[in-house]
């Protein structure tokens, strides 16, 4: 499976998709009630991290259309009498 090239973080952290997918998983065997204690302090450790990275994610996305929304904002119509072309 390919990673992305720019994680929020470090270079080998899993890519957005495969992170939420694990972290859906992890919330079901915790659901499952069939978990040791220790197994289930693993999982909600593990979970933590995950929800923390995919919020970095959600976070570095969300930076990027914000961006993109402020440049577009910034094109002036050649066609309206306000224009300096």
């Amino acid at each position: 499976m390919e990673h992305n090239t720019e994680s929020p973080t470090e270079q080998d952290q899993p890519p957005f998709e495969e992170a939420i997918r694990r972290l859906e998983q992890v919330v079901k065997d915790l659901e499952s009630g069939d978990k040791t204690l220790d197994e289930a302090l693993a999982l909600y450790e593990e979970g933590k991290k995950l929800s923390a990275l995919c919020d970095r994610y959600l976070q570095q996305a969300e930076l990027k259309l914000k961006q993109w929304d402020d440049d577009a904002a910034e094109v002036v119509d050649p066609y309206t009498e306000d224009s300096s072309f």
